[in-house]
């Protein structure tokens, strides 16, 4: 921990001498009979004080290590190490830090994109509407969070406000990645097919990653509609339906960013011998986060244990927390685990498998799900 806080320390030095340098450094006249600018003195004061104490303010309201009891953390570790319930913790202790600081916009966007990945769209769009009330209506992403867990709740009440929020969305920005998928798959349920072949071609116009152009293929082609020779060419592999898509572009790196992000191609089995204890339609979540650090994953999606065997693919298109991608971090751990509760707290009795992937290595690896939770 006192190295981590040295590398802290050293960081924040750095930021400051980049931001101090210019404001105190001498600019000479441009013209003759002009005066040199004068050095940004209270500019540079107002920084050195506010820089560390916001960053510290910051650190503090969003880390999750427990500073009271550290060794809790190794506690934590070693839980998660089993793949056991690191998402319920983060879970719990999100909702325990909102119950204190309800003003926290965005403690209550990393809560609703929480409860998105765990299967709780419903859940996800109250704590984005809460985002969303805190600031104003005013942030773009936050308010497509809020139109995502809409659409995934299908809550027929709440269509027409997703339909505006993504309205809003094209309106300023027309190639706006996660708004053109959301308004397609909007007029695909409403039966307009029309619309969500313009929105998805669109979106398959601005080459996103490999696996997103297959998933955008294979549901244009699902509709009977036209698809570009260029972006048919490849044949997309099992995905789990659309469960890889639900994350895109949510306050991440937008997807045309991740096409050079790292990919891993997860194929995803059963052992046989647990066989009889899989139930048809029990929800399985592939999950992957930085190996021996507790927290949320950095990427997840939910399928279905009809669709075993199956190939996941997960990206820093996934990511659930902005600045968090698999390329963030060097060793990856991947957890495949059947869900008998059917959301991502673990459970007694789960099935699980798990295996690691390092960066740089083949983007494909299996993960066989073998043991069963205690």
């Amino acid at each position: 921990m006192t190295t981590f806080l040295i590398v802290c320390a050293v960081m924040i030095v750095a930021a400051l001498v980049m931001m101090l340098v210019p404001l105190l450094r001498n600019v000479p006249a441009e013209g003759k009979g002009e005066a040199a600018a004068p050095r940004a003195v209270p500019a540079a004061v107002a920084v050195m004080v506010a820089l560390p104490l916001a960053a510290s303010a910051f650190y503090g309201a969003t880390s999750n290590f427990p500073w009271e009891n550290p060794g809790a953390l190794a506690a934590g570790s070693a839980g998660h190490a089993e793949g056991g319930g690191s998402m319920d913790e983060v879970t719990t202790q999100l909702e325990a830090r909102l119950e204190k600081s309800p003003g926290d916009a965005e403690g209550w966007r990393m809560l609703g994109r929480t409860y998105l990945v765990s299967g709780r769209a419903a859940d996800a769009a109250s704590a984005y509407s809460k985002a969303s009330a805190l600031t104003g209506g005013k942030d773009l992403a936050v308010e497509l969070d809020l139109a995502e867990a809409l659409v995934l709740a299908e809550r027929p009440q709440d269509q027409e406000k997703a339909t505006g929020i993504i309205a809003s969305a094209l309106a300023a920005d027309e190639n706006n990645q996660k708004a053109l998928w959301y308004s397609g798959l909007m007029a695909a349920r409403a039966g307009d097919k029309e619309t969500a072949t313009a929105r998805w071609n669109k979106l398959l116009e601005q080459n996103p990653p490999e696996e997103i152009r297959q998933i955008l293929v294979a549901q244009l082609n699902e509709l009977g509609a036209t698809v570009p020779a260029s972006a048919s060419a490849a044949t997309p592999p099992a995905m789990g339906g659309m469960s890889g898509m639900s994350g895109m572009g949510s306050g991440s790196a937008p997807v045309a960013d991740a096409a050079a992000g790292r990919t891993i191609r997860i194929a995803v089995s059963l052992d046989p011998a647990l066989a009889g204890k899989l139930k048809p339609g029990t929800p399985v979540f592939v999950s992957a986060r930085e190996a021996g650090i507790p927290g949320p994953p950095l990427a997840a999606v939910r399928i279905s244990s009809d669709e075993l065997p199956t190939t996941v693919v997960l990206s820093d298109a996934n990511a659930m927390v902005e600045g968090r991608t698999l390329s963030s971090v060097d060793e990856v751990q991947l957890v495949a685990r059947v869900a008998f509760g059917g959301t991502a707290v673990v459970a007694s009795g789960d099935l699980v498998g798990e295996a690691r992937h390092n960066k740089g290595a083949a983007a494909d690896l299996s993960v066989v799900i073998d043991r069963v939770t205690p």
